[in-house]
């Protein structure tokens, strides 16, 4: 079967092997099912095309075509966004609130969506530290690819111990009810959506490309910002959400959004390269994108190909400009937490 073959099968065993991330998991877990993290009903329904959104593929073999660059993928949206990651009970109990309505200025809603990101994330995460331990003990590596694989698992290991931290932070704010220590900032559209994603960011620059916290340190952990696109009454939201305790980065963070679209910066554009830079669970319209010109695309892929690099360090103004003029929707009203 060779390497590649190899690092493919472990990969989708991990994928597929499901696990409930409910923070009451265990005995009354029923089937394991393969979860949205963009809503179906809600949003994924909205642009789809003869039943298909285009997805970012980075399995190896997509990458071993395009020179280790991820590539845009027609994908059915049952497959859309999925992954193993609650039990079908506990699933439709716990996002019943932003499943079936609506969002609001509702902190209970913010959070859901919020926890929903963290337990993708951590889902990934994980089969992604399996799959390099297991690669790093192949037999058929050479000693340089061994190193470059320890050197990515050490990463890894960090953005998954993070996420944990986090993670019992969500837990414990929605086992007490809690959901007032949830802030937010959402904006509201109700031109065409084009564009759907569910992520989050340990945030290390900001808008205006000052510094916010060193990704690399363990001696604290990193602060965690979410954001999403979320159906609003009229139309749809895009949503940057995090727990209190991350107010330290998160706060400038906006701040300094707010800060650039003072002095201009259309904050359609602001949030296109957000979503292209800093994650890869997209669900795109067909149409949308095949109409895009040439260097358009390019700089769209240009832009998601940026974190996916293991290799060169990220600027830091990854977040100051980019991808201008792309994003044909736009933003009609604005809310937050504060």
């Amino acid at each position: 079967m060779g390497i590649t073959g190899d690092f493919q099968k472990e990969s989708k065993y991990h994928d597929q092997r499901g696990r409930c991330l409910h923070y009451e998991n265990g005995e009354c877990c029923d089937e394991i099912i393969s979860a949205h993290s963009i809503q179906n009903k809600g949003q994924l329904s909205l642009i789809a095309e003869n039943g298909h959104v285009y997805c970012l593929s980075s399995d190896l073999s997509t990458l071993n075509k395009n020179d280790g660059k991820p590539q845009l993928k027609k994908t059915g949206v049952n497959r859309a966004s999925t992954f193993y990651g609650f039990c079908k009970l506990h699933d439709n109990q716990l996002f019943e609130p932003i499943d079936n309505f609506p969002m609001g200025e509702d902190k209970k809603q913010i959070a859901l969506y919020a926890y929903r990101c963290v337990c993708r994330e951590l889902f990934v995460k994980e089969n992604a530290v399996s799959v390099l331990k297991y690669a790093k003990d192949h037999s058929d590596i050479t000693p340089e690819m061994r190193s470059f694989i320890s050197g990515t698992l050490l990463g890894n290991n960090i953005g998954l111990s993070g996420l944990n931290y986090h993670k019992n932070i969500y837990d414990q704010a929605l086992i007490n009810e809690d959901y007032d220590d949830f802030e937010f900032v959402f904006f509201n559209s109700t031109s065409q959506c084009n564009v759907q994603l569910s992520g989050l960011l340990y945030p290390d620059f900001d808008f205006e490309g000052h510094f916010l916290q060193e990704i690399g340190r363990t001696d604290l952990p990193l602060d965690l910002i979410t954001f999403f696109t979320a159906p609003v009454e009229n139309g749809w939201a895009f949503c940057l959400a995090w727990h209190a305790s991350s107010n330290n980065t998160c706060m400038p963070l906006v701040r300094s959004l707010a800060n650039k679209v003072y002095n201009g910066e259309k904050i359609e554009d602001a949030m296109l390269r957000l979503s292209l830079y800093c994650c890869e669970n997209h669900a795109i319209r067909i149409s949308w994108w095949d109409n895009l010109n040439v260097d358009d695309k390019n700089s769209c892929l240009e832009a998601m190909q940026l974190m996916a690099d293991p290799i060169n360090p990220i600027p830091s103004d990854y977040l100051v400009s980019g991808c201008e003029g792309i994003a044909d929707w736009s933003f009609d009203y604005v809310h937050q937490s504060w």
